[in-house]
C-alpha cells in the first residue's frame, strides 16, 4: 500500500474536520475527567459515550475493532493519569493488566464493560490519591465539592456552607490538614486543568476562562501568569501536544 496516496485520499474524502475537532476536544476533556478523580462527571461522560460514540474503523472486525480502540484508551488513559500524579509502576502494570483481558474478550461487549471498569478503577484511584493526603472527613468532602464544581467560581464561602461550616474554620482546618490555603488550593486545581486544556486543546484563553469559572478572561491571565511564570499562550507554545513525548525522550 503507498501510505501517503491512501493518507490523501482519505484526507479528501473526509471533507471538512470540524466534527474530527471536535470529538477530539470531547475525548481530551474526558481523559482530563478519569485524571482528576471525578467519579461523577466520569459516570456522566459514561451515559453520553455509550449512547453516541462510534468506533472509528481500524478493523473490518467488529471484536478487533473494538479491541484496538481499548487498548488505545487504555495507554492515553495511564498517560494522563501519570501526568496528573499517579505512580508510573502504578498506572502502567493497570493498563497491562487491562489490555490482557481485552486481549482475552470473545465479545465487542465484552470489551466494552473491561473499557468502562478500566476508566472506573483509574478514575477511582485518582480519587483516592487526592484524598490519602488528608484525614478529616471535612476535607475530603472539600476536595471531592471542589473537583466535582470545578467550572464554578468557587469561594471558601460557597465550600463551607455546602458542608454547613463556618468558613474560618474550614480555612484554618485546610491550611492545617493541607499545608496550602483553601482559596490557593482552588486556583491551583483550576490552573492545573487549564494547563491541560492548553497542552492538548485548541480552546482560546477566553473559552478556558469561562469554562473554569474565572470572572474575565484578563482575570484568568493574571492569576494564570502568577501561578505559573507565563502567560496561557506563553505556555500553550512551549507545552503544546508535547508533554506525552517529554517521557519518552527522557527515557
Amino acid at each position: 500500500m503507498n501510505i501517503e496516496k491512501e493518507l490523501a485520499n482519505r484526507l479528501m474524502n473526509e471533507g471538512e474536520s470540524a466534527g474530527r475537532q471536535e470529538a477530539y476536544n470531547i475525548e481530551i476533556n474526558f481523559y482530563e475527567v478519569v485524571a482528576s478523580g471525578n467519579m461523577q462527571k466520569l459516570e456522566e461522560f459514561l451515559v453520553y459515550i455509550n449512547d453516541t460514540q462510534k468506533f472509528g474503523k481500524l478493523s473490518s472486525n467488529e471484536l478487533q475493532n473494538a479491541k484496538y480502540h481499548a487498548c488505545i484508551l487504555a495507554a492515553l488513559v495511564s498517560r494522563f493519569c501519570i501526568e496528573a500524579g499517579m505512580e508510573i509502576a502504578v498506572a502502567y502494570n493497570l493498563s497491562d493488566i487491562y489490555v490482557e483481558l481485552i486481549d482475552a474478550a470473545s465479545t465487542a461487549a465484552d470489551v466494552a464493560a473491561i473499557q468502562n471498569d478500566l476508566l472506573r478503577t483509574y478514575c477511582r484511584k485518582m480519587n483516592d490519591q487526592s484524598k490519602n493526603r488528608v484525614v478529616s472527613r471535612h476535607i475530603v468532602i472539600a476536595i471531592d465539592y471542589i473537583r466535582s464544581h470545578i467550572q464554578e467560581s468557587l469561594t471558601v464561602e460557597t465550600i463551607a456552607d455546602s458542608l454547613s461550616l463556618n468558613s474560618s474554620y474550614l480555612s484554618k482546618l485546610f491550611k492545617q490538614e493541607m499545608g496550602i490555603t483553601l482559596s490557593k488550593y482552588i486556583r491551583n486545581q483550576k490552573i492545573d486543568v487549564a494547563c491541560n486544556m492548553l497542552r492538548h486543546l485548541d480552546e482560546s484563553s477566553l473559552s478556558i476562562a469561562n469554562y473554569l469559572g474565572f470572572s474575565s478572561q484578563s482575570h484568568f491571565i493574571q492569576v494564570f501568569k502568577k501561578t505559573t511564570g507565563m502567560t496561557p499562550e506563553e505556555y500553550r507554545k512551549r507545552n503544546y501536544h508535547q508533554s506525552w513525548m517529554k517521557g519518552e525522550e527522557e527515557e
